[in-house]
């Protein structure tokens, strides 16, 4: 077959394949692990306007590239063995699992940056609270921080910088100064 000879030429495309599909997952169908999140009552969730079938296209891109990585099996199998060809599929599985991994990974990576965000926004109404004297109960703050926290993202969604925002957000290193004291002097 002709197409077995020119696997010479592309045997490290589907490396790049699953490079863009771990990209796919981190920053195109995040939205349905962050809806699982707000499900189980994690109030740093935040889901994007847009909506899709982002599940319904995680599995065909997972299936898609398993299949495809098996490109390399089938070439190594064709040049180096006496075996057909097909089986080099049956490493399919394995890539299968991988895909799986790398959307796990991938979405709790991008649910570790909201959580930052929200979590930098919490410390800001705390200390915002705190400086006035104005002491509030726990479910106040987190009622206020749910409130700021949206309200700056749907702003950030509606100007095209959300990733942008949320990056900046979880990346900072800014707390305030009485909870840098606290921290110090115990």
């Amino acid at each position: 077959m002709e197409i077995l000879a020119s696997l010479d030429y592309w045997f490290w495309i589907p490396v790049l394949f699953w490079v863009g599909l771990y990209f796919w997952f981190y920053r195109v169908s995040y939205p349905t692990y962050l809806k699982k999140q707000m499900r189980k009552g994690q109030k740093w969730a935040f889901i994007p306007k847009w909506k899709g079938y982002w599940f319904v296209c995680d599995v065909l891109f997972t299936v898609l590239m398993s299949l495809v990585s098996a490109l390399p099996a089938i070439w190594a199998i064709n040049k180096w063995t006496d075996y057909d060809w097909f089986y080099g599929f049956a490493v399919s599985p394995v890539f299968l699992i991988l895909g799986v991994v790398f959307c796990r990974m991938a979405k709790v990576k991008t649910a570790g940056l909201f959580q930052s965000a929200y979590f930098l926004e919490y410390r800001k109404v705390r200390y915002k609270y705190e400086v006035k004297g104005n002491f509030r109960n726990e479910t106040d703050v987190q009622n206020q921080t749910i409130w700021s926290f949206t309200k700056k993202l749907k702003n950030a969604e509606t100007h095209g910088r959300l990733w942008k925002y949320v990056n900046a957000m979880a990346k900072t290193k800014k707390i305030p100064p009485d909870i840098y004291a606290e921290t110090m002097y115990v």
